[in-house]
């Protein structure tokens, strides 16, 4: 009975050594045998591969960034290139309103681009819308001059060139007759004819009520010594007019042309060396002239039509 006793006793002594050997050995890491070479090179690949990785984020990252910023300088450019369908139009326009001021006889040239309410005003004094000679002789000094200066006729042959950041044009239309809080909405195809009354003239009030009529903005910033301008135009059935003030007359539009090219003309000396500059001068010099009553309604400060803005103390020149 001890002796068996003893052999179990012996048995299980056997069997917890190896428990705690099995034990022992799992918690002990094997041994590294790599020499110092392997262990440098196992270290390099292991960085090279970390640095590898950080680099194919950071170029990912990048590339992203990149492709974000080409998408945003390329939506931006077919914006800056996508300008208002009408500028090219409306920018005609105002070449010819401001060609017609340096032409002999072109008065009636100039009211051709007016609204129709405006062209039958001024056509009730027609003696009144021809050229004096006096502003004929106005005419030839400052193309004389121009000639002399610029080798070239006075001539706006390039009018987006000229007019492209001076004259800036917002358009829109009128959906339904106009009241002080309406909107002018997004404009769409098509233009509706001009509707007269029973006198057989179109008020440039209800003109500009029609449905569906298109309508635009011209402003021009103070500049040139001249104060700023705003020029409204309509589209009508034969393209874009201005629609000057009402109280604008046959004899104030003379008036007011004559005494803007005489401006102009005394300030040939100062005069730019850029053609375009020039261009810009008379053009803005014109259409302070046609629309100084609409600023003096307003309150502003600019002079009738008729009239030159004041001269500063000290002339200011020109652009060069």
């Amino acid at each position: 009975m001890n002796k068996h006793l003893s052999i179990v006793a012996a048995a299980a002594l056997a069997v917890g050594t190896m428990g705690l050997s099995t034990s022992h050995g799992q918690e002990t890491p094997p041994a590294d045998n790599r020499n110092a070479a392997e262990k440098t090179g196992d270290a390099a690949r292991d960085a090279g591969s970390a640095t590898g990785d950080a680099a194919r984020d950071a170029g990912q990252a990048v590339g992203d960034a990149a492709r974000d910023t080409g998408r945003a300088a390329s939506d931006a450019a077919r914006t800056a290139d996508t300008p208002n369908k009408n500028n090219e139009e409306i920018n005609d326009v105002l070449a010819q309103v401001a060609e017609a001021a340096l032409t002999k006889e072109g008065l009636d040239d100039m009211a051709e681009r007016f609204v129709d309410a405006d062209r039958n005003r001024l056509g009730q004094n027609k003696d009144a819308l021809k050229n004096t000679a006096d502003l004929d002789g106005r005419i030839a000094s400052v193309r004389n001059d121009w000639k002399a200066k610029y080798n070239e006729d006075f001539d706006i042959s390039d009018e987006d060139k000229v007019f492209a950041g001076f004259a800036m044009i917002s358009e829109g239309e009128i959906g339904q007759p106009r009241t002080a809080g309406d909107r002018v909405k997004a404009p769409a195809e098509g233009v509706d004819a001009p509707a007269a009354n029973t006198s057989g003239q179109t008020a440039a009030d209800a003109n500009r009520n029609d449905p569906g009529r298109n309508v635009a903005t011209v402003t021009i910033a103070e500049s040139h010594g001249l104060p700023a301008v705003t020029v409204p135009m309509i589209h009508e059935a034969g393209g874009w007019k201005l629609d000057i003030p009402d109280s604008v007359d046959a004899q104030k539009l003379s008036d007011g042309v004559k005494n803007a090219l005489t401006k102009v003309g005394d300030m040939k000396d100062q005069w730019p060396a850029d053609k375009n500059e020039a261009y810009r001068h008379v053009t803005h010099a014109v259409l302070v002239a046609i629309y100084a009553d609409q600023a003096n309604a307003a309150g502003g400060a600019q002079p009738a039509a008729g009239q030159q803005p004041a001269a500063p103390a000290t002339p200011t020149p020109l652009p060069q």
